[in-house]
């Protein structure tokens, strides 16, 4: 028997008390009104499930109450009755929406029986909307299952960042997404972003341990982004074994702002998301082991190849930079021959494992030939690639089987860099330009003249040795010595900041050494303008002055210029230098005591005078 709350509607009060009385006696919540004016506050203030009402009545009759009360709830059922055995008045009823027609007088039990069979059709549409709710959960359960066994297939960790933000897209109706995941030190670094986002806005780099992200994040619960509107973005941590491995922005929903439903979507797809972001993780650690060079533990080429593909693919959509590295001995043969097999295996696994350490998690090193090595260098820009360089060569020089070496034959080690898209935009001519860098390293003076045996803070010697004319310059070399000839000194400060303005974006720095005053105002008249506030904190180009403090000179106030003063140091009372390093060039010119100057565009040779320089005194390294 199906139960619920019946509404009867009377004019007259005999049978409104009969008819209340014999559906409560039959167990139905039952309440009265003796209009249809009443009979419409009570259904404004109460939910019932059937009214039985009386067709005749005044003011406002049963087939108007019907029809108004079907149009507020249509789930609503209703029974006419009425005294009147009238075909056109039952009509009009069943019109109105009463799915059953009494005539009085009416049986108890026969009211009761058409009350009940009006409520089980009540229950029949109630269940079978629940089923059918229930059915479209399931359904969307489903395919949010489906969808994140999709994700757990997936290994490879750079279609599984795209994968991950399509779904998450998909399932949240979000027009913008991207997505951040845990590197090497453990900060959440910025993979990925699709849609209607605004990259610039984007944070690099997310602390998972800072103030702000570390207790929504452990929470793992989809929460709104602080940035956003309410409902406009939603942040999603991804949360593996109690450790935050990522988190994804959700924004712009295309159907108004995100709800319940959504965010319930989203941790589903993102707990999927957070299993599958470990296990690629753990597959790439498993298939590195087996992809390695015995001897050397490096990675061979076929990985190699497979890695730098995914790397420019993810480079071109996300407009970054990376590098590539080759590392050439260039004497391998004779270090073989004159070291011995053993000592010489023993150096080349070093060798390798120190350039290693140098690098990241993220830096590939694969062996190409006895000879060859390539690296590659993900997110590394030009100068990012060049501190590598520097790093390298330090770490292999420490190396007990390098010296060991060292004691019976040289170690010629060269390396090249190129980066993309700055020296190219495919594999060819990124090889072709670190190669070249190779033979501008074998042809440089630091090779010819052996000046990687000074000391890394032998600046002023390094000067003097290339002043004084004890080492002869073949005449192939892009350096020259001469005699001051004008004010070399200020021309040449002039041109470099000019290179500065040329492209201020680039990242480069130029160093000018000297007593100060000389060509000073006619350098910062070069440099491009810009506000402090515009450029704080802009790392693309700057402009150190190093020397005495001039007792009665200005300060110089340029965004770009930084004066570093060494008052206590004598050399530059009769030396002066500029050194200008860029992504795009090198120069370097070196003035002395008697007019005595040296100058060069030799690119390995320049970036040897401002690594002694920035180590002699302390300076911020590239």
């Amino acid at each position: 028997m199906a139960t619920g709350r019946i509404l009867v509607v009377d004019d007259e009060r005999l049978f409104l008390e009969l008819f209340g009385r014999a559906l409560a006696n039959a167990g139905h919540a039952t309440r009265t009104a003796s209009s249809a004016e009443e009979a419409l506050a009570l259904l404004a203030e109460e939910r019932f499930e059937l009214v039985v009402t009386d067709i005749v009545m005044p003011g406002m009759d049963g087939v108007a109450l019907v029809r108004e009360a079907k149009r507020r709830d249509p789930e609503l059922e209703a029974v006419a009755v009425t005294g009147r055995e009238d075909v056109r008045m039952a009509v009009e009823a069943m019109k109105a929406g009463c799915a059953d027609f009494l005539t009085k007088p009416v049986e108890p039990e026969e009211l009761v029986a058409v009350a009940e069979r009006a409520l089980g059709r009540v229950q029949l549409r109630r269940e079978h909307s629940q089923l059918v709710s229930e059915n479209l959960d399931l359904t969307r359960a489903q395919a949010l299952y489906r969808q994140g066994l999709q994700i757990l297939s997936t290994l490879d960790g750079e279609r599984l960042q795209d994968l991950a933000l399509s779904v998450l897209a998909r399932v949240t109706d979000a027009q913008g997404a991207a997505l951040w995941t845990a590197g090497e030190r453990g900060e959440l670094l910025l993979r990925a972003y699709r849609g209607v986002v605004d990259r610039a806005a984007l944070p690099a780099r997310i602390d998972p341990a800072g103030a702000e992200w570390a207790e929504p994040l452990r929470g793992g619960a989809p929460f709104e982004a602080p940035f956003a509107g309410a409902g406009e973005a939603m942040l999603v941590p991804l949360v593996a074994d109690d450790e935050p491995v990522g988190v994804a922005l959700l924004s712009d929903r295309a159907a108004g702002p995100f709800g319940a439903e959504e965010h319930q979507a989203a941790a589903t797809i993102a707990d999927f998301t957070a299993i599958a972001v470990k296990n690629a993780r753990r597959f790439q650690a498993v298939e590195r082991v087996g992809l390695r060079d015995r001897e050397t533990g490096a990675y061979n080429l076929a990985y190699f190849v497979d890695y730098a593909g995914k790397e420019f693919y993810k480079a071109r959509r996300y407009a970054r930079s990376f590098s590539l590295v080759v590392l050439s001995l260039d004497n391998a043969e004779q270090m073989r021959k004159e070291a011995g097999r053993e000592p010489y295996r023993r150096a080349v696994r070093d060798l390798v494992a120190a350039v290693a350490r140098v690098g990241r998690d993220a830096d590939i090193l694969a062996k190409v030939s006895e000879s060859e090595y390539y690296v590659l260098l993900p997110e590394t820009d030009h100068f990012g690639a060049l501190m590598f360089l520097r790093r390298a060569v330090e770490e292999v020089r420490r190396e007990d089987a390098i010296q060991r070496v060292e004691e019976r034959c040289p170690v010629l080690l060269s390396m090249g860099a190129a980066t993309f898209p700055k020296d190219g935009e495919d594999f060819d001519e990124l090889l072709h330009w670190a190669r070249g860098r190779i033979l501008e390293q074998r042809g440089s003076l630091v090779r010819r003249l052996h000046l990687d045996d000074l000391d890394p803070a032998a600046f002023w010697e390094l000067s003097d040795l290339l002043l004084s004319g004890a080492g002869p310059i073949p005449e192939s070399s892009p350096s020259a010595r001469a005699r001051v000839e004008g004010d070399l000194l200020a021309a040449a400060q002039r041109e470099a900041a000019r290179e500065i303005a040329r492209d201020p974006r680039a990242r480069g720095m130029l160093y000018v050494g000297g007593q100060g005053g000389r060509g000073l105002a006619a350098l910062v008249q070069a440099l491009p303008p810009g506000d402090a506030a515009a450029r704080a904190g802009d790392p693309s180009a700057r402009v150190y002055l190093l020397g005495p403090r001039g007792r009665d000179a200005a300060p110089i106030v340029h965004p770009l210029v930084t004066e570093v003063y060494l008052d206590g140091d004598k050399r530059f009372a009769d030396h002066a230098f500029v050194l200008f390093l860029s992504e795009h060039s090198a120069y370097a010119l070196l003035a002395g005591p008697g007019g005595r100057v040296f100058h060069t565009s030799d690119a390995p040779l320049v970036d040897a005078l401002v690594a002694k320089l920035q180590h002699l005194y302390d300076l911020q390294p590239l």
